[in-house]
This record gives C-alpha cells, sequence and structure tokens, in this order.
C-alpha cells in the first residue's frame, strides 16, 4: 500500500502549489466565505493491500494532523437556537479547480474516481456548524454515505466523515455455515486543519479524499500576497 501512497503523493507534488503559511490572529469576528472542491475516489480492487480485511473501525491517519472529535451535548427543546444560515450554494462545473487531478486519477489504473464536486458556504465556530450529507452535493453511490463539515475556530477545519461499504460477502464460519459478522465498512473519519488554497489528502487502503479549499475574497480586500491560516481566535 506504501507504493499506492507514494504514488499519489507524487500525483499531488506535480499539480500546482497554492498552500500558504499562518497569519496573525484576528482581532475581530467576521464571516468569511469559502469554496470547497472533493473529489473522491477508491483504489482499484487489483493494486489493495494484499488479503487484509479492513474492518469499520480501521482508520488510517497521521497522529500528528488528526484532532478527534468530540460528541457535542444533547439540547433540550427549550434550549434550542436556530444555526447561522451557511449561504451554502453548489458550485459550476466550470468553476472547478480539480479537473486537472481527475484526470491524472482517470488516467492511472490504481485509482478509480466516485465523485467529484465542489461548493461554496460561509463559516462558522464547529458548535453553530452542522455536517453537510453527501446528498447535498449530488447522488452518491449506493456504497457511498456520509458528511462533510467545514467550521472556522482559530483555524479552519474540514471534517471528513465518510463511509465505504465492501460489496464482498463477510467470510463464513465452516462449522455454522453462518456468516461472522456483517458487511464490511471502511471509514475515513478526520478532522483536520486546512490552509487557503491547499490541496489535503485523506487517505484510507480501500478509498481516499482529494479536498481544496479556497477563500472567497472580495476584491477591494486584502493584499493577495498576504498569506493566512484562518481563524476567530483560541480554541
Amino acid at each position: 500500500m506504501k507504493k499506492l501512497t507514494y504514488s499519489l503523493l507524487s500525483l499531488l507534488l506535480i499539480l500546482p502549489a497554492v498552500a500558504q503559511e499562518p497569519a496573525d490572529d484576528i482581532e475581530e469576528q467576521e464571516i468569511r466565505r469559502y469554496t470547497v472542491e472533493i473529489i473522491v475516489f477508491k483504489y482499484a480492487e487489483d493494486v489493495s493491500s494484499g488479503s487484509e480485511v479492513f474492518l469499520g473501525d480501521k482508520i488510517e491517519f497521521d497522529e500528528d494532523e488528526l484532532e478527534i472529535l468530540e460528541l457535542r451535548p444533547f439540547r433540550s427543546v427549550g434550549d434550542f437556537k436556530p444555526l447561522p444560515d451557511i449561504e451554502f450554494v453548489l458550485l459550476e462545473e466550470e468553476d472547478y479547480q480539480l479537473t486537472e487531478a481527475l484526470g491524472r486519477l482517470q488516467r492511472l489504473d490504481a485509482y478509480e474516481p466516485i465523485m467529484h464536486f465542489g461548493w461554496t458556504q460561509a463559516t462558522w465556530p464547529e458548535e453553530q456548524t452542522e455536517p453537510l450529507s453527501l446528498y447535498r452535493f449530488a447522488s452518491p453511490p449506493a456504497d457511498l454515505h456520509g458528511s462533510l463539515t467545514l467550521y472556522l475556530s482559530r483555524y479552519l477545519h474540514l471534517v471528513v466523515d465518510l463511509q465505504l461499504d465492501n460489496p464482498v460477502a463477510s467470510p463464513l464460519d465452516y462449522s455454522t455455515i453462518q456468516p461472522q459478522r456483517g458487511p464490511v465498512r471502511y471509514i475515513i473519519n478526520e478532522n483536520r486543519i486546512l490552509k487557503n488554497g491547499e490541496l489535503r489528502y485523506y487517505d484510507h487502503p480501500k478509498f481516499g479524499v482529494l479536498a481544496k479549499v479556497t477563500r472567497v475574497e472580495e476584491e477591494e480586500e486584502e493584499d493577495p500576497e498576504e498569506s493566512e491560516l484562518l481563524g476567530y481566535g483560541p480554541e
């Protein structure tokens, strides 16, 4: 599997690099709008990593980059407050920035792209942001489920919470001729900090995600030479 990871990383390295460095903390909260573009792909079956079975709780991640999600406290009806409008708008295909990356994945036998979509939204803190189901963007394949969440605290976060069902039947216990367990589901559940314009890679031995988030700038705002790793304040 390492060869596949290196191959994809090499693919990304030859794409235009526009990631930027951190900026100073921002004193006053402001509503910021971002464009998000996503490619979801499978690894081809004939190049998967051996005969190992990755169960639903098998997650591949970089411990230095993964932030574990905390369960939000239950809110009673009396405590309920409407969440802010994120002003969700689907991206038109002519505005996609990852078309070249998609073409390269399609030309390589090791990868099978299964979804490509994008959107723009205003960002709010995590507690004021609900996950967006895949069905908000397009009709996902029957074996793909989950959601995406973009929120802004001290830094910009993209949470990828996706599950891919394994179509292969579960192994049998020949002593009882019964399945040993239910269907296998592969999971990516990662919360990562992103820089403006950076292309990020969320990985699992069976499927992966390419994500790019770009700040929607007002024409008269900020010097284009300025860098940013955006946020509101201490987390």
